[in-house]
């Protein structure tokens, strides 16, 4: 019996020390911006970490983006990420993979992905029209409708 109960514990041991560790407040480095009907919680964490939405169909998407990308890639993330929610708030799904890496073909990045891919061609390398502060001038007046999005 002893030897059945130590593995147990042992495997709880880090659920139950979990709590000994704070985390930081998120207030520092988040926000919250609505575009065309799709609010999106932006929070910037830690290097190295990619985080995707926190609830499904739109209902309060969270967005968790990393500060070690820059420029243009930073932007794509950022748009791709705004698809999502987009996707979710809007019922939206692509059937069209052409374009699109062995990564972004899977299904239910498609929608997001072709999203990104609009975003920079019509806003370029500014986060503005997502409601982000970038110096950054962007090249349309506001972010691309998704419900335009035709795929």
């Amino acid at each position: 019996m002893r030897r059945l109960l130590l593995p147990s514990l042992l495997a709880l041991l880090p659920l139950l020390s979990g709590c000994m560790f704070t985390v930081p407040p998120r207030d520092n480095a988040q926000w919250t911006t609505t575009t065309h009907g799709v609010t999106v919680h932006w929070r910037l964490v830690t290097p190295g970490s990619l985080g995707g939405l926190t609830s499904s169909l739109g209902h309060r998407p969270g967005d968790l983006t990393t500060p070690r990308y820059a420029g243009t890639a930073l932007v794509q993330v950022a748009a791709h990420e705004f698809g999502h929610c987009a996707a979710g708030r809007y019922i939206k799904v692509s059937p069209n993979t052409q374009g699109l890496d062995t990564y972004n073909s899977q299904l239910f990045e498609r929608y997001a992905e072709h999203y990104a891919q609009l975003y920079l061609r019509e806003c370029g390398d500014s986060l503005r029209p997502l409601g982000w502060y970038d110096l950054s001038a962007p090249t349309c007046r506001e972010a691309p409708d998704p419900r335009r999005l035709q795929l």
